[in-house]
């Protein structure tokens, strides 16, 4: 019994001499014609649909020169090279005769023919039976497409139909129908956040835990496939394809890539092992009953499918279950990523037949089934990087121009902002001098991560974008950029005198550095221009978390957002303040 079995369809046919003489007749043997029907990945380029298996029920003669002609439809037959992918099996005590007197012909993609090349008719006593197995093209098919298989027996007169009990002189045989998606693909742990003035940490040469993980989980119960569960689509163990006696097929399961596309240079990507639905512990987090699912560790694979890829190999499935397997993965980087890149990682995930050392993904590589379309469509970001930056908001700057001397009638607004990237916190290896004070962070050297020490900040430079904003609303994000200010270093600047497009307006402004812990102050004062000036008031500026992991609709996710960091701190951000990974993948 072959699995993917919906239904089975029994139908009688007869092989016969139709409107000849009815002691002619009497001579053909009587088939009954039967089918199972298979679930079909769209996916696949090389699927076995139901097995049609034609057995004989009683005593008869086979003609000579009669057969059966199969039509398929609506796909072709899929082709390894120049041979298609037909095979047929005889079972039963005459077998050895019947398949010995049959030839397979397609002559047209849609169709194969069994020929009976006996030059006098013989015959059979016992009950036999013929099976016949295709692969077809299905890629892109529709959800629930239906493939039948129309059974014709025909004489060697003409190759004419023969009356079949139907009057029709064929018959329909259903032999399954498009699934698609195979699987389903879910973000188990991340996406993962990184920051590229930070970098990932790699600890004394390994990884630490898993920084993000999928799961791949069947649509149906025999979606994902070992090669052993493909001999058993067949229903068939002596498949040859058509014009050739080899090779037998399937060759493969429907094995598993993962395409990690997108990695900046620099940045080491590790896959951990596969955990997959385990049956027989259903106090695991992974169980699943029924679940038989075993599959070999990854294989990196660097060609052709771009710059990290892992290829597994499933070894067993239990057909009679939905199963998983879930996947993780280590990222590593040695020290801090070039800013301004826009990097992001991303996850695609194909069903595949593509052994690790093969090249090319064509199939005279002889590979049975293939596959041509994702999982997963688009691919997933599971990885996200975001340049490090601190932004500032200066919720009053006054640079009013009144007329004549009179008090508070003419102000000006000076700002500073400090890079406190470099601070006094800062371990380093005993014995290292190139990493001892006041040296600043070289990662060349054997220097500790920057955020092993408690409060140490990660020394970074850049330049600060003020936008500025003015009551009447005639100045909307006018941008004013600093010089690029070192880590450890400050700048201060008149707002009136470098920007002059803001002269005499007043409002707000905020200010967006490429670096951390950066910190503004702004003065104002009287008499701008026109005396001695007079101090009115000094403020220093709001934190506004950053709105790529902290929201400001609502404001800080509800926290408020005036202050350096929200009450609840995100899993993430807390990883990437303090340097410890605190998640885990089971």
């Amino acid at each position: 019994m072959t699995k993917r079995n919906l239904w089975l369809v029994s139908l009688l046919l007869v092989l016969g001499l139709g409107a000849m003489a009815p002691s002619l007749y009497a001579q053909g043997t009587v088939w009954s014609a039967s089918s199972n029907q298979n679930t079909i990945r769209d996916e696949g380029d090389a699927e076995a649909v139901g097995t049609i298996t034609l057995t004989s029920a009683s005593t008869g003669t086979i003609e000579d020169f009669s057969g059966f002609t199969i039509t398929y439809s609506p796909n072709n037959i899929a082709k390894w090279g120049t041979l298609y992918a037909v095979g047929i099996q005889c079972t039963g005590p005459e077998a050895a005769t019947i398949c010995g007197a049959i030839v397979v012909q397609v002559p047209s993609p849609k169709v194969v023919k069994l020929n009976f090349t006996n030059t006098t008719p013989f015959t059979i006593a016992g009950t036999n039976a013929i099976s016949i197995a295709v692969r077809i093209t299905s890629q892109g098919d529709p959800d629930g497409t239906p493939l039948t298989g129309t059974v014709q027996a025909f004489y060697k007169f003409g190759n004419q139909s023969l009356t079949l009990v139907t009057t029709t002189g064929s018959v329909l045989l259903g032999l399954g129908q498009v699934q698609s998606p195979a699987t389903n693909i879910t973000i188990l742990e991340g996406p993962e956040y990184v920051l590229t003035c930070i970098g990932i940490k790699k600890i004394k040469g390994t990884v630490l835990d898993n920084d993000f993980a999928i799961r791949i989980t069947e649509n149906w119960n025999d979606a994902l496939t070992s090669l052993s569960d493909e001999y058993n689509l067949e229903n068939n163990d002596g498949s040859n394809f058509a014009g050739s006696t080899t090779p037998t097929f399937p060759t493969n399961g429907s094995y598993i890539l993962i395409v990690l596309s997108g990695v900046p240079s620099g940045v080491g990507v590790a896959a951990s092992d596969p955990v997959a639905c385990n049956g027989t512990d259903s106090s695991a987090s992974n169980y699943c009953p029924g679940g038989l699912f075993t599959i070999g560790d990854g294989v990196a694979v660097t060609s052709p499918y771009g710059q990290k890829s892992f290829w597994y190999e499933i070894y067993t499935t239990n057909v009679q279950a939905i199963e998983f397997v879930d996947f993780g993965f280590k990222l590593w980087s040695d020290g801090p990523l070039p800013p301004n890149e826009n990097y992001q990682i991303s996850v695609q995930v194909w069903l595949t037949d593509l052994w690790p050392n093969t090249v090319s993904t064509a199939p005279p590589n002889g590979d049975m089934p293939w596959f041509s379309l994702p999982e997963l469509t688009p691919p997933v970001s599971i990885v996200e990087f975001s340049d490090c930056v601190t932004k500032l908001l200066f919720p009053y700057v006054n640079t009013f121009m009144g007329v004549g001397y009179a008090a508070f009638s003419n102000f000006g607004t000076g700002i500073d902002i400090a890079n406190t990237t470099w601070d006094p916190f800062a371990l380093t290896t005993t014995g290292d001098p190139g990493c001892s004070p006041p040296t600043r962070w070289d990662y060349s050297t054997n220097c500790l991560y920057p955020d092993e020490a408690a409060g140490s900040a990660v020394p970074q430079s850049g330049t600060c974008t003020f936008y500025f904003y003015s009551e009447d609303e005639t100045v909307v994000n006018l941008p004013y950029v600093t010089p690029n200010i070192s880590a450890g270093g400050s700048f201060a600047f008149d707002v009136a005198a470098q920007v002059p497009k803001f002269r005499g307006h007043q409002g707000y402004a905020i200010a967006v550095c490429n670096f951390q812990n950066a910190y503004g102050f702004a003065e104002l004062w009287d008499n701008y221009g026109i005396g001695a000036p007079t101090v009115g008031v000094g403020y220093l500026a709001y934190i506004i978390p950053n709105p790529t992991f902290i929201h400001r609709s609502p404001a800080g996710d509800g926290a408020g957002e005036g202050a350096i960091t929200p009450v609840v701190i995100d899993k993430h951000i807390e990883r990437w303040l303090m340097g410890v990974e605190q998640h885990h993948h089971h």
